[in-house]
Order: structure tokens, then sequence, then C-alpha cells
């Protein structure tokens, strides 16, 4: 069996290559999954958090273009509701005003009195400075992916769950395809790695790894009445995040381990660092019972930005991955730029996102 272009990993970065490139190019693309099911692994695992204004300059134009397929693909997968960053120093808050802005948002500047008014339940001794966000919001993370899912199955897109990839084949310099673990070789003249924390792994079976670290987070179901106004809180000094979820509150102490590429298990020091941080922002929350906690893997380049494009090292390999915590809010368009460059006609973010930067900080 052979495809023109394999893509690996059915999280939302491969869903969005493979739709993204059957709906550009005239090529069979074939996406292979590990695990029975799509979005199995970071995902499906994630706070279901919509934020595009986060201080990264490359997300509002992304978040902008994801929101606008997600309308189409998956009607109703965003819930408005307010985002709150706080700080101790109001400097910290000037990238994501910046973002905010840049992504349409309506944000505005709190000083410490206005901060009491709107949320008098927070500490006035740690939180002095505000930012509050409208046009942020909740995902429906189920609906998203299986939006997404649909969308490539009807372009056409061949999808194979349940085998890992344990290889890439390559001859003279250029991609050839990829070993399955059941023995089977699906043949490619390109292939697009997409598979998160276990990319690294699939670059060096080919002699052509990234500098990718998957670092584990925790998040925490917290069981209490969530305070009013409902918003999604993140403080950046702390830090730490809250957003109402199912009666009580989705909390994390945003902890960031090194992991080897797994489902990691929580760890029980990671709710003593949350009760820690909330208690220096919100004191009634930090004493709240836990419903349930879990982990999920972030994976990231060294500078944290998003890895989408040719490897010069190998011709047809290609690379998205490092979405770390902005998958969901860039997942859905960032397909766009990879299918652009297989085009031949580069996306006007080709060059900040390409691999090629990562190199040549290595050498």
């Amino acid at each position: 069996m052979g495809a023109d272009i394999v893509v690996v990993g059915a999280g939302i970065a491969g869903l969005s290559a493979a739709l993204h490139i059957r709906q550009r190019l005239d090529a069979r693309v074939t996406l292979v999954e590990q695990e029975a099911l799509p979005a199995t692994h970071s995902s499906g695992r994630n706070a279901g958090i919509w934020l595009p204004a986060d201080g990264e300059a490359t997300t509002p134009p992304l978040a902008f273009r994801s929101a606008a397929l997600l309308d189409e693909l998956a009607p109703g997968w965003l819930t408005l509701q307010p985002a709150l960053y706080t700080a101790t120093q109001s400097e910290l808050l000037d990238a994501h005003e910046r973002t905010g802005v840049a992504a349409g948002c309506e944000v505005t500047r709190l000083d410490a009195d206005e901060l009491r008014r709107r949320v008098p339940w927070l500490n006035p001794e740690s939180e002095r400075f505000g930012l509050w966000v409208q046009g942020a919001g909740v995902i429906d993370v189920h609906a998203v992916t299986d939006g997404l899912a649909r969308a490539a199955r009807a372009a056409g897109v061949i999808t194979r769950f349940g085998d890992p990839v344990v290889a890439l084949l390559h001859d003279r310099g250029k991609v050839t395809g990829v070993s399955l673990a059941g023995g089977e070789t699906l043949t490619a003249a390109h292939v697009a790695i997409a598979a998160g924390a276990w990319a690294e792994r699939l670059g060096m079976s080919a002699g052509a790894p990234l500098p990718l670290a998957p670092m584990r987070r925790h998040l925490v179901h917290l069981d209490g009445e969530a305070p009013s106004p409902a918003l999604t809180l993140w403080d950046l000094s702390a830090p730490v995040y809250f957003r109402p979820e199912s009666g009580g509150l989705l909390a994390s102490p945003c902890d960031e381990v090194r992991s080897e590429p797994c489902v990691p298990s929580a760890d029980a020091s990671a709710l003593d660092l949350l009760a820690e941080r909330l208690e220096q922002i919100a004191p009634a929350i930090a004493s709240w019972g836990v419903r349930r906690s879990w982990a999920c893997l972030r994976t990231f380049a060294p500078d944290r930005e998003l890895v989408v494009g040719a490897d010069p090292r190998l011709d047809g390999l290609h690379w998205l991955v490092g979405l770390g915590g902005r998958g969901m809010n860039v997942g859905a368009a960032v397909g766009e730029v990879l299918a652009a460059e297989l085009d031949g006609a580069a996306h006007g973010l080709s060059r900040a996102l390409s691999p090629a930067r990562l190199l040549a900080a290595s050498s």
C-alpha cells in the first residue's frame, strides 16, 4: 500500500495538516495514528481554553483563521467567556495586550482599584494589575476534533488508527515512506510528522531529530461553587490559572516537568503546588476539595515557537510540531501553513515557523 503523503499523528495538528493538504493538493493523503481514536493525547486532555491573547505574536493570525474554519466545521464550538490576566508587575501584561488587540479582542487594563471592583474575591495584596479580555472563551474540544476528523474523511483522507509508525524510511537523502509496528510499509514521497511528544523519536529514526521537549502539566478539577463573575483567570506571576467547569473549577498550577513520550500519571505534589499558588491570589479557593486530577504533555521547541515546514536535511520530510499550550487556539489553521509550502506557495508565517531556524541555532 502506498500514499503520496503520509501524516503521522491524529491530534489537532495532524487532522489539520491532513485536511488542508488534501483540500489543496491533488494527492493521496494517509493519516496514521498509533491510538484507536483521534485526539487521544494532548488534543483531548487539555483545558479547552480559547485565549488568542497569549503574548505570542504568531498566535493572533492563526487563531483568527482557526475561528473562521471552526465556525464552518464545528458550529457551537466556542462558548464566549471573558478572561482576566493578573500580575504583580504591569509590564508582564504588555505582550498579552498587544496580541489581544492583534486578535481583535477588546482588552482593558485594570488598576488595583478596578481589579478589586470587578473581582472582589482576589487577594488585593498580590493582584495589583489586570488585563480584561473580551473574546476569550471555552472550547468544546470534542466538537473541534470531531469536526476536523469528519472534514478530513469527507475530503478523501485515508485514516489508519491503531497503527503506530515506528520509523521513517529514506534512501539517498529522500523520504520513501514509513514503517508500521505490524511490519507493514507505507510508501510516500512526503511524510509530515505531527506526532506531538513522539515527534523527536520519529525524526531520530531517520537521522533527522529536532530538539523538542515534551513537558508534563497537571489539570485539577476542584469541587466548589465557582465565584462570580464567570471567567478564565490566569495569573502570570504565580503562575496559575482556572476557569469554571461543571459546577466547580478546572485549575492548573502551570507546572512543567520534562517527560518521555507517554500518557503521564498524575503526581500528588502538583496538588500542593496548586494550593500554594491559589493561596497567593484567591485564598478562598485554595482549600477546595479535589474531584480528580490528571496530567498531559505539551511539547515545545527551545524558542517556544511553533515548528511548521520542510526539514532541509531530508527531502520530503516535514514537521508540524511544538504547539505547546497553543494547539487548541491555532491548530485548526496551522495545517494551512504546511499545505501552502507543499504547494510551492509559502504562507506568510512560513519563515518564522520553519524548522531550519532550530538547526541554525544548534550549529
